[in-house]
């Protein structure tokens, strides 16, 4: 087994512009700045959750579009004042990233892709946090 190479060798352009896909998408969506949240997204992005369906009790991989979140953002509806986020980058190699975002609701995983020379979400998977 060949060991593997270090996780974040990558350029500081490159970290750079991870930690920027992350924080466009985190601090877009709780800041209500749609146009910020959007920029964060690949176009064929998916988010996905599996959980429990409360009144069925139905598990299930439950899936939103990013124009969803989009949308919602728009609203107002998703601002959380004083909302702090942490993101972690686990890894970079060559042309993607693998990041994860623990903020005051959710935790995200996120793949990232250099696409066209700009990074941005592909896929995204969350839950709630539940040590609030």
């Amino acid at each position: 087994m060949t060991p593997a190479p270090e996780r974040l060798e990558a350029s500081q352009d490159d970290l750079d512009g991870v930690m920027r896909a992350a924080l466009d998408y985190i601090e877009g969506y709780t800041q209500g700045d749609a146009d910020r949240h959007a920029r964060a997204y690949h176009p064929e992005c998916v988010k996905r959750r599996y959980s429990r369906d409360e009144e069925t009790g139905v598990e299930a991989l439950r899936m939103i579009s990013p124009r969803t979140m989009v949308d919602y953002a728009a609203t107002g509806a998703t601002v959380v004042p004083d909302c702090e986020a942490e993101v972690v980058i686990d890894a970079i190699s060559q042309d993607i990233a693998s990041v994860r975002v623990y903020s005051c609701n959710w935790v995200d995983f996120l793949h990232v892709v250099k696409a066209r020379g700009e990074w941005r979400l592909f896929h995204v998977t969350w839950h709630g946090r539940t040590d609030q």
